[in-house]
């Protein structure tokens, strides 16, 4: 007989179906979960099955004792009713999330296995981890046959950094018959404290005695012990793995990897020995021929990733492996091969033409080059190959041919535009060419109006010019609109400070700046160098020594020197110029701050 609850959301669906038809687009469903049996010893978890019919655990009414079998029918509450009717509505109509809220709140309040399974389905469809952790959490202690509940749990508290609550629903998982991601349980174990750490280690040593044939959990085991420095503890773990068996791949790469870092001799004999019975095997393949190249053994890679290539020709993988193999091997002409092998095979194209370009410049080839990194689209090479692009075309002379260049890259990519013309105009910059750096900003903000990026460079260009009123301009325009930017209040406040008399307006913005982002280098650098100005050395001294120990830099050590030799501190800033001259040498505005106060010659003795 089903319950109530059952009932209720069997009519809500009838009269549903009669309403609206159904959405093509649902949540996904629960994957069935691969059960193994517990070892011996465990506790019984098969009893007392739940109805796969959505039998509710609210608390019972008072009646007769039910059947063996039977579901157990409770009256579902009438302040329920409604928000589960407007949740399947909501359902009806993609509103996800308004349907997740209802659903979850009902699931908790009213303990059904069934809706909180669905809800759970709900919150993981829409990636809310929060929502699924609860109801993950409240599932495993509402169903004590639910392992899947219990691995999700552990899986999103993993997520959310809590490893030593992720422990206990890693046994509730195992001992409920389900593989979980032992592995995965150290993923912070280094932003442990050490007691953490050692709970944690435990923890994980008494599930691999429970479950001592389980793979997971002996990979887990021998990682742990290795992270607390158990060298020939976790080499045990993982050679009673092998033992049991030899082909399991985590755990002979993991052995090679301790091997090889320990400086063993032979450290890839079981590697080699598992190859030779399953030469087939690329995965294992993989893992050496990438143990090999880590290790600077170039030509033992290289063959591995040529037979990998043998057994799947048409891998883009392998080629571009191969490739870098033979980059850092320092034969260009092999990887330029390997590069146009992929690239006629049109994979992983932005990378094959970035590394062909850097080959080719290398080479002195300059126009295959160029041709290279014109190539390169939207990645993670786009940036650097533009940028590379540019100073190779700059190095010709002409900069009208960077700026054609960047102007076919902006209408081949125009999601990139705002980005490339920082880019094109930061080039000009590095070469001196302020003009065309200044009309390169302007021209980008006729087109991205509202970019403060592009205001605020082109108001640096402004500063290096002179122009302070105009830099002075773009720095307020962008504070009208971003009143709390600390970098733009700062950068405004050292330009007064510097090019002004303006030091109260001046110590006013930086102070603004500080109190936003308090403590950060630049920030107190400025206004140690503006109370320099307005004669409040002693503040002065405090901010500067606090930069430059943050951030020793010419600039800071230049004005912490001078602020130190008007105190009188003439050897503390000899002392500071010296360590600058150290990290920079013949620094200009260091050199220039000491021969401007006649401290220079003293210097040189």
């Amino acid at each position: 007989m089903k319950s109530p609850t059952t009932f209720c959301l069997l009519l809500i669906a009838v009269l549903l179906a009669a309403c609206a038809a159904e959405p093509t687009q649902q949540p996904p469903q629960q994957p069935t979960v691969e059960k193994e049996p517990p070892p011996a010893g465990a506790p019984n978890t098969t009893s007392n099955s739940h109805s796969s019919a959505g039998s509710s655990s609210t608390t019972p009414e008072a009646a007769q004792e039910p059947e063996p079998g039977e579901a157990i029918e409770v009256a579902i509450p009438d302040d329920s009713l409604l928000p589960l009717l407007n949740a399947e509505f909501a359902l009806r109509e993609r509103q996800y999330d308004y349907a997740l809220a209802l659903l979850a709140e009902q699931a908790l309040t009213l303990s059904d296995i069934e809706l909180t399974r669905r809800a759970l389905k709900l919150a993981e469809f829409r990636e809310r981890n929060d929502l699924a952790l609860a109801l993950a959490k409240h599932l495993a202690a509402l169903d004590d046959q639910d392992a899947a509940a219990s691995a999700t749990a552990m899986a999103l508290l993993i997520r959310s950094g809590r490893p030593l609550e992720a422990l206990g629903y890693a046994r509730q998982a195992k001992s409920r018959g389900i593989r979980i991601n032992a592995p995965s349980l150290l993923a912070d174990f280094e932003r442990l404290s050490s007691a953490q750490q050692a709970v944690l280690s435990a923890g994980i040593e008494s599930l691999a005695a429970d479950y001592p044939t389980d793979h997971d959990l002996a990979i887990a085991l021998a990682l742990v012990r290795k992270q607390s420095q158990d060298i020939d503890g976790s080499l045990a773990a993982l050679d009673a793995l092998l033992n049991r068996d030899p082909n399991e791949e985590r755990g002979l790469v993991l052995w090679t990897q301790i091997k090889v870092e320990r400086g063993d001799t032979h450290p890839y004999q079981r590697l080699e020995r598992a190859l030779a019975r399953q030469p087939d095997a690329e995965s294992m393949r993989l893992q050496y021929a990438r143990i090999l190249a880590s290790q600077s053994d170039f030509d033992l890679a290289r063959e591995q990733f040529e037979q990998l290539l043998q057994q799947s020709p048409r891998n883009g993988d392998y080629l571009f492996s191969l490739a870098l193999i033979e980059i850092e091997a320092q034969r260009p002409q092999a990887a330029m091969r390997n590069l146009q092998d992929l690239i006629a095979l049109e994979q992983r194209l932005d990378e094959a033409y970035y590394y062909l370009g850097r080959v080719a410049e290398e080479q002195l080839q300059i126009d295959e080059a160029i041709r290279a990194y014109q190539q390169v689209g939207p990645s993670r090479e786009f940036v650097d190959a533009k940028r590379r692009l540019g100073h190779l075309l700059l190095d010709d002379g002409d900069p009208s041919l960077m700026a054609a260049a960047f102007d076919t890259a902006r209408t081949a990519n125009p999601g990139q535009a705002e980005q490339l013309y920082l880019l094109q105009a930061n080039l000009f910059e590095e070469r001196d060419l302020l003009e065309l750096a200044l009309s390169t900003y302007s021209q980008a903000l006729d087109i991205f109006t509202d970019s403060l990026a592009l205001q605020y460079a082109r108001a640096m260009i402004h500063e290096k010019q002179g122009d302070i009123a105009k830099a002075e301009q773009d720095l307020r325009a962008i504070i009208a609109r971003d009143p709390n930017n600390a970098t733009t209040l700062n950068a405004l406040g050292y330009t007064l400070t510097v090019h002004t008399t303006r030091y109260e307006e001046a110590a006013a913005l930086i102070e603004k700046a500080n109190e936003i982002t308090p403590g950060e280098a630049a920030i107190l650098d400025s206004l140690g160098w503006v109370y320099f100005k307005l004669g409040r050395y002693t503040d002065a001294l405090g901010y500067l020594r606090q930069a430059y120990q943050m951030l020793p830099d010419p600039e800071v050590a230049a004005h912490l020197g001078e602020t130190l030799w008007v105190m009188g501190y003439t050897e503390d800033a000899f002392a500071i110029w010296q360590d600058a001259l150290t990290r920079a040498p013949k620094n200009p505005l260091v050199i220039d701050t000491m021969t401007r106060l006649g401290a220079g010659d003293e210097s040189s003795d």
